[in-house]
């Protein structure tokens, strides 16, 4: 196991990593193997939709509060904050979507300089024009 980060997971994938692993990518699935939370990326901003995923009913934990279980999963990974940098890349992209998270969680990868754990088509076309590699 290594400490260094591997990658940044989309909301998505972030989810399926905790609750059905076998949703993800094969390549997605050897990029986590056996990785350490220090090891994975999520934007924090995928806690806010984690969260409204939860407060939704989207995501119905069976064992907690949604408020612990929320907590437990943002233990599950190297939460990033949004730095000047990180927000000044996912305003400038030159690129038509506008789900400011998205923009977000691709700007994260794109600052780190990792790959971006995705199955969104979107995201991943725009990655390729900005250089962050999309594993799936």
């Amino acid at each position: 196991m290594t400490s260094a980060v591997v990658g940044v997971l989309d909301t998505h994938a972030a989810l399926w990593a905790q609750l059905d692993p076998a949703r993800l990518g094969p390549a997605a699935r050897r990029l986590l193997a056996g990785r350490s939370p220090a090891a994975v990326a999520v934007s924090d901003v995928t806690l806010t939709e984690v969260a409204r995923l939860l407060h939704d009913g989207r995501i119905v934990p069976a064992s907690a509060a949604p408020a612990a279980w929320l907590e437990a999963f943002a233990r599950c990974y190297n939460v990033r904050p949004v730095t000047a940098s990180i927000a000044w890349t996912a305003t400038a992209f030159g690129w038509e979507h506008r789900d400011s998270c998205d923009r977000h969680i691709l700007a994260t990868a794109a600052v780190l300089r990792i790959p971006l754990v995705t199955v969104d088509r979107t995201l991943a076309a725009f990655a390729a024009k900005v250089g962050v590699q999309v594993v799936w």
